[in-house]
């Protein structure tokens, strides 16, 4: 059973709890079957991003601080399994996390190749949204950071944004996956045919990120060496990326290349 969604689950049941629910009392909350209360309070089903923002308005407090909550159940019933599968990631991902080269391998096998490199062979694929959450870990490589919008513009009706952002949230990569967020929703003004739930679940995974935005600064590339060349980036960083405390060049003709690969 998904560590999340067990993790989840006791989250949910203690703020039932809080607010003195009945599994239906909250069902009417949510307009969900109390079945389905039942089940993610068990742990046996996930919710979606939309989903979350429903439990937060019912349980009177912000997605952030879900994601917050959740994140410390996810690291404190791991801290008695091996390394390799905190916070309720499969066991591979703990390489992806700490190897570029493994990680390249991931996104390879997900369509993403960049000219010029060799990927390693893999003998089995991780999910999805732990190889963007390996991939955040490197995205301060400007080729890196410019293939990813795409991936999520192209996989967001089908990817685990629970596990997405709490991995994010665990991980204290939320910046930099909203600079990512930020950076597909720019592409909305070139991209066209997208279904609208798209942009409206990337519109909801950015706003639940920034409430829980972290104040330190990102780089994508290297930091400048002097205090001008530091002042210079800033300046001609874009506000969507500076939002997120990150500095860097941006060009949007860069994120549109990978649309179709």
């Amino acid at each position: 059973m998904n560590m999340v969604n067990q993790a989840f689950g006791r989250l949910l049941r203690h703020k039932r709890g809080e607010l003195k629910l009945s599994q239906s009392g909250l069902a009417a909350k949510l307009q969900w079957p109390q079945t389905t209360v039942s089940r993610v309070e068990q742990g046996q089903r996930g919710v979606t991003l939309l989903e979350l923002l429903a439990v937060a308005k019912a349980c009177r407090c912000s997605a952030a601080d879900l994601l917050g909550e959740l994140g410390g159940l996810t690291v404190n019933a791991a801290r008695n399994q091996a390394p390799s599968s905190q916070p309720g990631f499969t066991a591979g991902f703990s390489f992806a996390f700490a190897s570029e080269e493994v990680m390249l391998a991931q996104l390879a096998s997900y369509g993403v190749r960049f000219l010029g490199t060799e990927t390693q062979p893999t003998f089995t694929t991780l999910p999805l949204e732990e190889v963007l959450l390996a991939a955040l870990h490197f995205s301060n490589e400007p080729r890196l950071f410019e293939a990813l919008p795409s991936l999520v513009l192209k996989s967001a009706l089908t990817l685990d944004w629970n596990k997405l952002l709490s991995g994010a949230y665990t991980l204290h990569l939320q910046n930099r996956l909203g600079m990512v967020v930020a950076a597909a929703l720019q592409l909305k003004t070139v991209t066209s045919g997208v279904d609208k739930k798209v942009w409206s679940m990337l519109q909801a995974a950015h706003g639940t990120l920034a409430k829980g935005k972290l104040d330190h600064e990102e780089f994508v590339g290297p930091r400048p060496k002097t205090d001008e060349a530091l002042a210079l980036l800033r300046s001609r960083t874009p506000g969507w990326l500076s939002f997120w405390h990150g500095t860097g060049s941006a060009d949007l003709k860069s994120f549109q290349r990978y649309l179709s690969l």
